[in-house]
């Protein structure tokens, strides 16, 4: 009786055995791809630039360095006048064409109109969302990755040295998600934007407001080491006397480019953009970065005067003949504003 007990004991554990066996085997035989984690597409937010308080503004992508994997989609939230270009290296801003034997400096129509329609797919090469050029212009672009694994370089064409990198990495690497994408891009932009206001900081702390030995000096916005300027001139309010000089000066490291333009601004005569219907499209430059008054000029009581373009490392000097106050600005940094006081010679 025992010996027939232990005997069914034995059968049972065998049958069991054998389920376990073919349970088993039916494991390693199942296909992979059954067992793989499948991939979540998801959208990763892009800062292209970004506004603070006081005038502040970082020109950069943050974060700069983005990892994706195919399938998922990138958005740039544009912050100001910026564009997304993805080629080999920055365009030219301003190009001059001759027009009926004439130069006719204007917007490169490379950096001006998109070429590439945002929500697409990249499958790489030339693309670029264009510039914001209208009141209907979308603070957004995006854009579906369709990249072989590596890293792809893209560029504002507006501000040199600001661009970023998108790199593709394989289906199998973990990558930041969407909130801590959006958290680093918020950190790199909000720790540049702390530089520049520590460096401007600094520049307001060593100013002098009066001229010395006849000439007054402003320096226009910060230096662009940091990745973000503050848009503003130091001194704000210089004091002079009738007769003597004011020199406005753009950092030669500052990443931006500045005017002087006397109050009140006739925006009209001084436009930026001039569209035109003629074919290829043409961004005609207007007066406003050709300038209306000439280095060293003069200025008396009454007389507007709207300097070029002062580019990076350049100067700009007026001459101011009459007692009284001189209000300006720079016409394309809205809140870049500042005074002259011109006090009697005697």
């Amino acid at each position: 009786m025992q010996q027939a007990t232990r005997q069914r004991l034995i059968k049972l554990g065998s049958v069991a055995l054998l389920g376990v066996g073919v349970f088993a085997a039916g494991l390693m035989n199942r296909p992979s791809r059954a067992l793989a984690q499948e991939v979540v597409h998801n959208t990763y937010m892009v800062m292209a630039g970004g506004f603070s308080a006081g005038n502040a503004e970082a020109l950069a992508f943050g974060p700069s360095t983005l990892k994706v994997h195919n399938g998922d989609t990138v958005m740039w939230h544009i912050g100001s006048f910026h564009n997304v270009h993805f080629e080999e290296q920055p365009a030219e801003l301003i190009i001059v064409p001759t027009v009926d034997g004439k130069p006719v400096p204007q917007l490169n129509p490379a950096i001006g109109f998109p070429t590439f329609k945002s929500g697409d797919t990249y499958k790489g090469g030339d693309a670029n969302n264009g510039l914001p050029l209208g009141p209907d212009a979308s603070p957004m672009f995006s854009m579906v990755i369709d990249l072989p694994v590596g890293t792809y370089q893209y560029f504002c064409d507006v501000h040199a040295g600001m661009s970023g990198i998108i790199e593709v990495v394989e289906d199998s690497e973990a990558i930041p998600s969407p909130a801590e994408v959006d958290a680093q891009g918020h950190q790199e932009l909000g720790d540049s934007l702390v530089a520049a206001q520590n460096a401007a900081q600094q520049l307001a702390a060593t100013a002098k407001p009066e001229s010395v030995d006849g000439v007054l000096n402003i320096t226009m916005g910060t230096g662009g080491t940091c990745r973000a300027y503050i848009g503003a001139f130091t001194p704000s309010i210089g004091v002079i006397k009738a007769g003597e000089k004011v020199t406005w000066t753009n950092p030669a490291d500052s990443i931006e480019v500045h005017f002087v333009n006397a109050l009140p601004y006739d925006a009209a005569a001084l436009q930026d953009f001039v569209p035109t219907a003629d074919q290829p499209p043409v961004l005609s430059l207007g007066p406003g970065f050709a300038g209306t008054t000439q280095d060293n000029a003069t200025v008396a009581t009454g007389e507007s005067y709207n300097s070029t373009a002062i580019i990076p490392g350049q100067s700009f000097s007026l001459t101011f003949k009459d007692p009284g106050v001189y209000a300006y600005l720079c016409h394309i940094h809205p809140g870049m504003s500042g005074a002259i006081v011109v006090q009697p010679a005697s």
